[in-house]
């Protein structure tokens, strides 16, 4: 154990006449609580000088707060060992900043005496070995947890020194587990609302075989919550070419070019699909929504009506089939002589009546179905009941 703090501590006990009489006072005291294990004493003091520019420029303070750290992980493992009730995730976060502040002092020392940090990053190295693979179950740990914003710490501190220029030559870096720390990492950002560090590891967790679609999903969603409507379609564009969960892809790419009036896009995407597998009902779906939103209602029922032909139970279709033969009725009568004496109005208005006739079975079957949805239904069915007359179906509706 003591050879390990007096690698961690190589500077830190340097000759006191090159320190300021502050500096002096604060290493004394660091100096105490690492020999004593006092790690709450040692982290205030830590805490404290990271905020002080004589201290947080200095490679000797991050040896001696790395220390500190050390004695509180030594601190659980001894708890471990004896079988004693021991703080897991004190366990991993000690870990994580052992290596944060080991990292930060060899950063300064290559600024600082880069000779010196060689010798000192040689030793160093020789210690976090042994904490390395403790980075990516701590990861883990958290993520069982749904504390993912400390998964992601350990997660990307766990890539960062594996793809650190510094430990290349380090055999006990394995690269196998990269991938899916990736993977969780971007999970974590998502879930603590990360949404720009979701793709900081992004080519590396593509690398996962075994959630790459879940990876291209989580890519698509921080789009949508950044709310960047061009990378979003984009993201879903390739996720609907490139993942296995293509219906997941596709009903988010057809609802959004749909939501922006990107209606012949969204046509198009759904005409090249429908090529490829005509009696599919999520495509058809698609296709019955975006020619309705074009008004073309011809072609719309249409489709709707083959969506049925595919699955009569399809309550949608069901819904757009009424809906079509309505809007087509109300289109009808809009043309019809205002003059209820002549034969032709009244032939006129027969035709009308029974688009109406044809279009009530399916909204109410839409609104046995959704009964909730009264901006979907109330409308058209009270029109077509006070059109045909139907007064005890209309009193319902009043």
């Amino acid at each position: 154990m003591f050879t390990r703090y007096k690698i961690l501590l190589f500077f830190g006990f340097l000759t006191a006449s090159l320190l300021c009489p502050a500096q002096q006072k604060e290493y004394k005291n660091l100096k105490t609580y690492i020999k004593e294990s006092n790690v709450s004493k040692g982290r205030e003091l830590v805490t404290k000088c990271l905020n002080d520019t004589l201290f947080n420029t200095d490679p000797k303070f991050y040896g001696m707060a790395a220390a500190i750290e050390a004695k509180a992980n030594d601190g659980e493992n001894m708890k471990l060992y004896l079988h004693q009730k021991y703080d897991t995730a004190e366990f991993f976060n000690s870990i994580r900043k052992i290596f944060e502040y080991t990292l930060k002092q060899e950063e300064l020392l290559r600024n600082q005496n880069p000779k010196q940090a060689t010798k000192v990053m040689k030793k160093n190295h020789e210690m976090l070995r042994l904490y390395y693979p403790n980075l990516y179950s701590g990861g883990m740990f958290f993520v069982k947890g749904k504390d993912w914003k400390s998964a992601h710490l350990m997660f990307s501190t766990y890539i960062d020194v594996s793809m650190s220029e510094h430990f290349k030559n380090d055999k006990y870096i394995t690269t196998t587990r990269l991938p899916r720390a990736a993977f969780w990492s971007m999970v974590s950002c998502y879930e603590s609302k990360d949404y720009n560090e979701v793709f900081r590891y992004q080519d590396l967790a593509e690398r996962d075989s075994a959630n790459y679609d879940y990876a291209l999903q989580y890519e698509a969603l921080s789009y949508a919550q950044m709310a960047d409507t061009t990378k979003y379609i984009n993201s879903l564009k390739r996720g609907l070419q490139k993942s296995s969960f293509s219906d997941y892809f596709f009903s988010r790419l057809t609802d959004i070019l749909n939501e922006t009036h990107q209606y012949q896009a969204a046509l198009a995407l759904n005409d090249s699909l429908l090529t490829i597998e005509p009696e599919k009902e999520l495509y058809l779906y698609g296709q019955t929504v975006v020619l309705f939103n074009l008004k073309m209602y011809d072609k719309c029922l249409e489709t709707a009506q083959k969506l049925l032909e595919v699955n009569k139970d399809n309550i949608q279709g069901t819904y757009y089939v009424g809906l079509c033969l309505y809007n087509k009725g109300v289109s009808y009568e809009a043309t019809i002589s205002p003059d209820p004496t002549s034969k032709e109005y009244k032939k006129r208005f027969e035709e009308v009546n029974q688009m109406y006739l044809a279009a009530m079975p399916y909204l109410e079957k839409f609104k046995t179905a959704f009964p909730d949805d009264k901006d979907k239904w109330l409308a058209p069915l009270y029109k077509i009941y006070f059109n045909l007359n139907l007064s005890d179906k209309l009193k319902e509706l009043e």
